[in-house]
């Protein structure tokens, strides 16, 4: 049976200053799952396809990127611009033992070295 993809959105979680359900930060990616909820590296090694990713606030258009894994865990490349940059500082996902559910929360490494916690809302 072929494995389907699917979409996974997180919001900013624990925001100092944020009201609840004032999430203002949203990253949207696509993702092959196995059973426990995690992504599947065989999936993603055998599928020529880029796997995309959005990252959106609602004071700048969105950044698009994609999701990649490099043998010891998943990140996030977004371009710094108008295009993809091959180049682009990569957001490592830890943290993600619970699977990508809703509900689940993450932690991400931002290119900066700050870590932040976000929280799966929806996968379809």
């Amino acid at each position: 049976m072929a494995q389907q993809s699917a979409q996974v959105t997180m919001v900013r979680a624990w925001v100092p200053g944020m009201l609840p359900g004032a999430e203002s930060q949203r990253i949207v990616f696509t993702v092959v799952l196995d059973a426990q909820g995690q992504p599947d590296a065989a999936a993603w090694q055998a599928d020529p396809a880029v796997w995309p990713a959005r990252f959106e606030r609602p004071d700048r258009p969105p950044r698009l990127g994609d999701l990649q894994h490099d043998g010891t865990g998943w990140w996030l490349a977004f371009a710094t611009g108008d295009g993809k940059d091959p180049e682009a500082a990569p957001w490592r996902l830890m943290n993600h033992g619970g699977g990508f559910r809703p509900g689940e929360v993450v932690s991400l490494r931002a290119p900066d070295g700050a870590e932040a916690a976000w929280r799966i809302v929806g996968v379809a």
